[in-house]
């Protein structure tokens, strides 16, 4: 397993940074979940998608969308 930063743009999430550990850091899941929970016990899953690689220098090696579906 590798560990790699991915940074999430839209959603809930938009913004911030996740380690997250990966079989292959050079060709990562095309998705990734969160789980958001909200009031009274709620939970909604968010998905991210893989955009593409985060620029040289950066400190996440991908970017990941938010999905258009919104929560599920």
């Amino acid at each position: 397993m590798d560990k790699m930063n991915v940074r999430l743009r839209g959603g809930p999430y938009d913004g911030q940074t996740v380690g997250w550990d990966v079989p292959n850091a050079d060709d990562p899941p095309p998705s990734y979940q969160l789980k958001l929970h909200g009031p009274h016990e709620t939970v909604e899953t968010i998905e991210y998608r893989r955009a593409e690689r985060a620029p040289q220098g950066a400190p996440e090696s991908w970017i990941y969308e938010a999905s258009d579906g919104g929560p599920r």
